[in-house]
């Protein structure tokens, strides 16, 4: 590991557990010890994973150095980092990486990505699934695999996505209620009638658009 790298990732954690209320100095100091402990693996495994994308960044041309001194990414690196905490959720973990990440390559205006972390907080996975499968319903499908709809409901397409939704409708609606009162999807109920075109047409914002870009690879 790049020791510059490594310096980075740890401060941005400790900055974190710093950032606890009524959390002083020998939480701080024991944040340390907590490294060798068994039980603190799931810190362990973001680290590790905050280390990849930093490694990566660094791939890329962008300097570690100046990450570090840049308010904005260390801002968006820290929240990323406390949510990732909270949840054992790998698709919303990969979105947090993706964040840190993407906050240097994406000229989105902080303030928008410091709220887009607070609605991956509050979101659970299929929150994630479903905005990325209202976003490009055709690329969960092949010619051979493609159901063949030509009028009904996008609520048809989600299910021939996820059969594992089939039987529960008031959740995924839930869902679909959710991203709809953030703005990220356009339409608040999935269970219209829809042309062909329109079953298969993009069914997210500009800023649903903007958050998936955020959070993707």
């Amino acid at each position: 590991m790049n020791d510059k790298i490594k310096e980075v990732g740890y401060a941005i954690a400790k900055a974190g557990v710093g950032s606890i209320p009524l959390a002083g100095g020998v939480l701080s100091e024991l944040f340390g010890v907590a490294f060798s402990d068994p039980a603190s693996r799931r810190r362990e495994q973001i680290l590790f994973e905050m280390d990849e994308r930093l490694n990566k960044l660094e791939s890329e041309g962008f300097q570690i150095d100046s990450l570090a001194e840049n308010d904005e990414f260390l801002s968006i690196a820290m929240q990323a980092y406390n949510i990732a905490l909270r949840t054992h959720q790998a698709d919303k973990r990969a979105a947090l990486m993706n964040a840190i990440s993407n906050t240097p390559r994406l000229s989105i205006d902080e303030n928008e990505k410091l709220m887009m972390l607070n609605y991956i907080d509050s979101f659970n996975e299929w929150h994630l699934r479903i905005l990325a499968f209202s976003d490009e319903p055709k690329n969960y499908f092949n010619e051979k695999t493609k159901p063949n709809i030509s009028f009904g409901g996008k609520s048809d397409l989600l299910i021939a996505t996820f059969p594992e939704l089939k039987s529960r409708r008031t959740f995924y609606d839930r869902i679909v209620r959710d991203l709809y009162d953030t703005g990220l999807i356009l339409h608040e109920s999935l269970h219209g009638t829809w042309s062909e075109q329109g079953l298969w047409a993009s069914g997210t914002t500009e800023y649903g658009k903007n958050l998936l870009a955020f959070i993707s690879e």
